[in-house]
């Protein structure tokens, strides 16, 4: 993990450009040295000399450098990051441990696949990160999160229902692309997200979704919607991801997103966002380090294989979800 900003308090910058750095999300060292001088121009009374100054005494505490060995890259890599146990030993080994922080997961499948279930356990199994016991769950969707869900898996995990609970900051408030990036710019710049282990966005698509029905609409429902306005809906949805990825690797955090889908061939494929925009499930699978399909099979088990992954080969398990948590079977 990088040293905070307010380090550069001890090493000769002031508070007052401490304070104008973090306005606008330089909340680390690391940070810092990810935003462009150009950015760092726009800040009221910076010039070239200050930010060459703010860089050097920087240096005394992260020193930068532009390139880095392979092997103290993956040392260091393996002595931060984490792994978000799934309860299951045949899922987490398939995906090498668990969920990993400083990276971005997608589980898609269908609603009766019991995704709601497995993000609740999520949610409870990333309180058990040592110094990092907070979850946040946007809520798209707006009705996904269930307290009861977290007191059953809380039990059965020898966990305090309530105390999970407080744990959890609960966001379903947001209707809208810019809703969603005034919120991810607000926990980027949080105070709690130093101490969150879990970020859950239940379901991403779904803004886009909405986004993209709201121009068909717009459009009388024809088909030959402008390349302009599918271009801005791709780009929106990699804002999105690039500030996850920042978020993520600048906090170490484990990234969640589920996306429900629906196999009905019968279904109007003009209303469907990414039938209509394959593009979106390129970007999908480029910014998302794992992306994960489960289905149900027969018995209620549920089969998971890995759509994707540069770390991982193609595999799948079983598993099963019961309100004893996530088994094997």
């Amino acid at each position: 993990m990088s040293n905070p900003i307010e380090s550069l308090r001890n090493y000769n910058v002031n508070d007052k450009d401490i304070e104008r750095l973090k306005s606008i999300g330089i909340t680390t060292i690391q940070s810092l040295y990810m935003t462009s001088r150009k950015n760092l121009l726009n800040i009221k009374g910076f010039t070239e000399k200050k930010i060459s100054n703010i860089f050097n005494e920087a240096n005394k505490i992260e020193v930068y450098n532009l390139f880095l060995k392979g092997s103290d890259f993956m040392n260091k890599r393996d002595n931060t990051i984490f792994k978000i146990s799934t309860g299951s030993n045949n899922l987490d080994n398939i995906i090498e441990g668990g969920f990993e922080s400083d990276s971005i997961t997608e589980i898609l499948g269908e609603k009766n696949t019991s995704i709601n279930e497995f993000i609740h356990i999520l949610m409870i199994n990333g309180q058990k990160i040592n110094n990092k016991n907070k979850i946040m769950f946007l809520d798209l969707e707006r009705n996904n999160f269930n307290k009861d869900k977290i007191n059953i898996y809380a039990k059965v995990m020898n966990m305090n229902g309530k105390k999970c609970q407080g744990n959890i900051s609960l966001i379903n408030d947001i209707d809208s692309y810019e809703e969603l990036m005034d919120k991810l710019n607000e926990i980027y710049e949080s105070e709690e997200i130093k101490q969150c282990s879990l970020i859950i966005i239940d379901s991403l698509i779904s803004i886009f979704q909405k986004l993209f029905q709201k121009i068909m609409n717009n459009n009388n429902n024809e088909i030959n919607i402008s390349i302009e306005k599918k271009i801005d809906i791709e780009s929106k949805l990699g804002q999105v991801l690039n500030i996850l990825k920042k978020i993520s690797h600048l906090y170490n955090i484990a990234i969640v997103l589920t996306r429900y889908i629906n196999n009905d061939e019968n279904l109007n494929e003009q209303n469907d966002l990414i039938k209509f925009d394959p593009n979106i499930e390129i970007i999908l699978n480029y910014e998302c380090k794992t992306r994960l399909k489960i289905k149900k099979i027969k018995n209620d088990k549920i089969k998971c294989i890995i759509l994707n992954s540069p770390m991982i080969s193609e595999k799948d398990c079983k598993f099963i979800i019961t309100e004893k948590g996530i088994l094997d079977c």
